[in-house]
């Protein structure tokens, strides 16, 4: 253990030299940028939230199905979430005007926000539970389809890992590298369809994955498309494609984005079959990204890297380019229009 941390404390080391030689003033936002990790949000902006609890002796604590940050003191409590627009301070909603963000198991919440907790924590009167969290019970069945037509303008496109987290790593191949040109593949396919889009990570840097959505959300974005590989060492024979949409207990998106949630999905899986590709299932799954989006999402496992067949087609610019260019149909296709 001892080596362990003496060797991660020398790559710090070496990662703040190698910023002194090129001239940079070796900040944190540099610093993690050079070792491919977030940094914390800014001071300016931002307030710790576990450092305001142990200013009050408040129980800190965190519900890991939903996301939800709970801080209570004397009868008093406060909660908050990534991906949700208010915080909940007493029994008012506080509307935010940032997002909520957790960086290493520490929670920053606006400055703002901020104020109205070291406020309400100071004197406000005591109340009842807090109730963030709709009914447990998952949907049995999706809402009827809205009548309005659907506005696609632009697509925040999540490619997964990156940084410090390299995914599923196989005969030298990791998963971050894959997702990443594929999603650029994609991006161009999208904006030559017109699309704009944004993307969570441009390069190899770790984002959370509680950020992830919040980028959506915070640049405009009217849907989310994360892109993964799968890994199945004990399953060789599992191969294709599988995409995910969210079903569970709790989501940050409306009634009616989860039921978009799985028209988007199926709108791909059905363009992936046209474009001669190995769907091996479509389904719900409470992954967090799908969980926190509050704008129709899905999660697209693009092969099985465990898998050889789909290993030697994952190597590849031309398969990479084909599986870009199916989702993007499909993403064409839920949208209404074509080229």
């Amino acid at each position: 253990m001892k080596q362990a941390h003496r060797a991660v404390m020398l790559c710090v080391s070496a990662a703040l030299a190698g910023l002194a030689l090129a001239g940079a003033a070796p900040s944190e936002r540099a610093l993690a940028e050079r070792l491919g990790v977030a940094p914390a949000p800014s001071s300016s902006r931002y307030t710790c939230l576990n450092d305001l609890a142990r200013r009050f002796d408040a129980r800190l604590s965190s519900d890991e199905l939903t996301g939800v940050w709970t801080v209570e003191a004397g009868g008093r409590r406060v909660a908050v979430a990534p991906g949700m627009a208010v915080g909940v301070v007493g029994q008012r909603l506080v509307v935010l005007d940032d997002e909520v963000v957790v960086r290493y198991g520490r929670v920053h919440v606006p400055r703002s926000l901020a104020h109205e907790i070291e406020w309400f924590l100071k004197g406000g009167p005591a109340v009842g539970a807090v109730k963030l969290r709709p009914p447990s019970a998952p949907p049995t069945s999706l809402p009827p389809p809205p009548t309005a037509v659907r506005a696609v303008a632009r697509v925040c496109i999540d490619p997964g890992h990156g940084g410090k987290d390299p995914g599923a790593v196989t005969r030298g191949m990791q998963e971050k590298d894959i997702v990443l040109a594929t999603s650029h593949l994609l991006a161009a396919e999208l904006r030559s369809r017109g699309l704009e889009v944004v993307m969570t990570r441009e390069g190899d840097s770790f984002v959370e994955l509680e950020d992830r959505p919040a980028v959506a959300s915070r640049r405009g974005a009217d849907l989310f498309v994360a892109v993964h590989a799968n890994a199945m060492p004990n399953r060789p024979t599992y191969q294709g494609l599988e995409i995910f949409y969210w079903r569970g207990s709790w989501s940050a998106g409306s009634a009616a984005t989860r039921r978009e949630s799985g028209e988007l999905a199926e709108a791909i899986r059905d363009a992936c079959v046209r474009n001669g590709l190995v769907v091996r299932s479509v389904r719900g799954a409470d992954y967090k990204v799908l969980r926190h989006s509050r704008v129709p999402a899905v999660l697209v496992e693009i092969g099985f890297l465990t898998n050889r067949s789909d290993e030697s087609a994952l190597r590849t610019t031309a398969y990479r380019q084909r599986v870009a260019k199916a989702i993007a149909d499909g993403i064409v296709a839920y949208r209404g229009c074509s080229r």
